[in-house]
């Protein structure tokens, strides 16, 4: 099924979200309300669009992909609970709204996102129209994108390292990158890519996670919770070491970081499988070529 404009392949995926979310309260409804509160709640499903947008520029959008994208939504939104925890960065919002450990308690909360992963885990396992291979490959990859290699491991060294900047690029890519990467390592499984192309995207991939870490890293400095959706002056006021990219630079060094980074991000673009102006105008919405207010 061919998809050619934004909003239809957003309500796809919103479709599916919403058809998932509606088997999470079947046993008890308070979790699967927590969880919904996290899954659901107005984002930009930076993530799964970004697999979508990549599968229907060559060739078109399957359920199987479908489902992949609603898998790594739901990874990234239970990210989100942990990442705004009390023991964590103990945030208050989170897009726009309470974030799921106040509107929900910390305990309902916490089950929220370990429940969130599984069903995320399901949900590829029986991914729509895909092999047992393809399926299984999927488990896999979001798998290793989230264990002690990735994600969990990003968390821990941006909590408690202590800072250099081969540090913080390692912290994007296992706190951030992995997500990215592993969308679209997904869209090369199902879609069958070559070694070369599935490599090409795994590099815009991790490159997109260090452009959206850092610009991350500048809004909770120079945004407010009303224009980010989120709470912010987290990294400098929580306790133990300062937290990316300005715990190793100040402002004008990171802010021109940044956007020599969005640039080499702009240029890989031009890989075959990445050549759509619908990417070209996602990254363009969510992370802009220069940083206003910068020192």
């Amino acid at each position: 099924m061919r998809r050619d404009a934004n909003p239809l392949l957003q309500n796809l995926l919103q479709t599916r979200l919403q058809q998932i979310a509606g088997r999470f309260g079947a046993v008890s409804p308070q979790l699967g309300a927590a969880m919904e509160h996290a899954a659901m709640s107005p984002g930009k499903r930076f993530r799964g669009m970004l697999l979508l947008l990549a599968a229907d520029a060559s060739g078109g959008v399957s359920d199987a992909l479908v489902d992949a994208a609603a898998a790594i939504e739901m990874v990234h939104a239970a990210s989100l609970i942990f990442d705004d925890m009390p023991c964590m960065d103990d945030a208050a919002l989170r897009r726009g709204q309470p974030a799921t450990h106040v509107a929900h308690g910390e305990s309902r909360a916490l089950l929220a996102g370990i429940a969130l992963i599984t069903e995320a885990m399901s949900v590829l396992a029986a991914a729509r129209g895909a092999s047992a291979q393809v399926r299984a490959g999927l488990v896999g990859i979001l798998a290793d994108a989230l264990g002690p290699q990735g994600l969990c491991a990003g968390q821990d060294l941006d909590l408690h390292s202590d800072k250099d900047r081969p540090g913080v690029e390692l912290e994007q890519d296992l706190k951030t990158g992995v997500l990215f990467v592993a969308g679209l390592e997904m869209l090369a499984v199902i879609e069958g890519y070559d070694e070369e192309e599935r490599a090409q995207v795994v590099a815009f991939g991790r490159q997109l996670g260090r452009v959206f870490q850092s610009y991350d890293d500048l809004l909770d400095v120079i945004g407010t919770p009303e224009s980010v959706g989120k709470t912010t002056g987290r990294d400098r006021q929580a306790p133990g070491p300062e937290r990316g990219l300005l715990a190793v630079g100040d402002m004008h060094h990171v802010s021109r970081h940044y956007e020599a980074s969005r640039a080499q991000l702009d240029a890989m673009l031009n890989h075959r499988r990445l050549r759509a102006p619908e990417i070209a105008a996602l990254l363009e919405r969510v992370l802009p070529y220069a940083v206003r207010d910068s020192a």
